[in-house]
């Protein structure tokens, strides 16, 4: 495949390792650095730079479409370790960029949380926490509250969480969720900290995951973001989705020179998301993201099924595990079925 400035691994990554082999410095020289020393800073931590200096950050910060991020997104997910990459970024961007380009701070470069995408030193990341125990994807399910300037509640599955410095937390009151953002404990805020678990999935194996039960954990004063995260919700699982779909057409790359169905049917997808995307200026709407839904991966999918001879979709998987990122059966996405069903009829 042609190398593209958006081949992050192929330009920088260390040689049978999914870890940069130096970390760029000012000028365009590079500060080099082993292997070792950018696993011990993280997956997606030692890749920031790079994100930084390739304009993965463009789309958040207003300076370029939502398109064209979609775009540099598949590209890097043709590489080896480029999904886990890709997802990190991805979420950081649509979700809690979406968070913040949604709150009180809405402007760049407002609050220092903003840094995050402003390439300034030194490298945080940003997670979203909504997920809990008995959550089942309804936001009148979560227990979290703040009361009294301290934070209670229990994460269960808060992505990018196992490398991130801030949280932002979506907590629950009589009428409304409340997001605020909250750092992650430290060895000293231990008296507050019930549970504190990273783990990984078996897909996008590199991207960390964190598990966090806090106690009257005391947050900052001017921590409240968005006042609702209700509204917001939906608007940002689609985003996730539209860029799973970009994810895929990368993912596809290879297949496609292969198997000249895979081909035909991923020119397909890339045609549609071309004309779905491309005239979108600025941020997409949640009004504009369901006209395109449900997105038309699935003849794509089948395609690949049948390619590896196996039985039904979910089979994927123990071919590459991260095939399950586009398997979407979760509750959220049927729910976007049935509710562009009814709206259709």
């Amino acid at each position: 495949m042609q190398t593209s400035p958006f081949h992050l691994f192929a330009r920088w990554g260390e040689i049978g390792s999914p870890y940069p082999k130096a970390l760029p410095a000012e000028g365009g020289t590079e500060k080099q650095t082993s292997g070792q020393t950018s696993q011990r800073l993280g997956f997606y931590r030692s890749w920031k730079p790079y994100l930084h200096s390739a304009s993965f950050y463009d789309f958040i910060l207003g300076k370029e479409s939502y398109f064209e991020f979609q775009k540099k997104l598949s590209i890097l997910a043709e590489e080896s370790f480029g999904v886990s990459l890709a997802l990190s970024c991805m979420v950081e961007v649509n979700v809690a960029g979406g968070v913040l380009t949604s709150s009180c701070y809405a402007n760049p470069g407002s609050h220092p949380l903003w840094n995050v995408f402003l390439q300034k030193e030194p490298i945080c990341i940003l997670s979203v926490g909504v997920s809990e125990p008995g959550f089942e994807g309804k936001l009148k399910k979560l227990n979290s509250q703040v009361s009294s300037g301290k934070l209670t509640g229990k994460k269960s599955f808060i992505t990018n969480g196992g490398e991130a410095d801030f949280i932002f937390w979506v907590t629950k009151t009589e009428e409304k969720n409340p997001v605020y953002w909250v750092p992650v404990p430290k060895p000293e805020d231990s008296k507050f900290v019930l549970e504190k678990e990273e783990f990984h999935t078996d897909f996008a194996c590199l991207v960390s995951h964190l598990r966090l039960f806090v106690s009257e954990y005391p947050i900052p004063e001017d921590s409240l973001l968005l006042e609702d995260y209700g509204p917001l919700g939906m608007e940002l699982r689609l985003k996730e989705m539209c860029s799973l779909v970009s994810l895929l057409i990368g993912k596809t790359k290879v297949l496609s020179l292969k198997n000249p169905k895979i081909a035909e049917e991923r020119n397909k997808l890339i045609q549609w998301q071309e004309t779905f995307l491309s005239p979108v200026i600025g941020n997409p709407t949640k009004e504009l993201l369901l006209e395109g839904f449900p997105y038309p991966i699935d003849t794509l999918i089948q395609t690949i099924t049948s390619h590896y001879q196996l039985e039904k979709p979910e089979d994927l998987k123990t071919i590459d595990p991260d095939w399950q990122l586009f398997l979407w059966e979760d509750s959220f996405t049927k729910y976007l079925t049935q509710k562009k069903k009814r709206n259709l009829s």
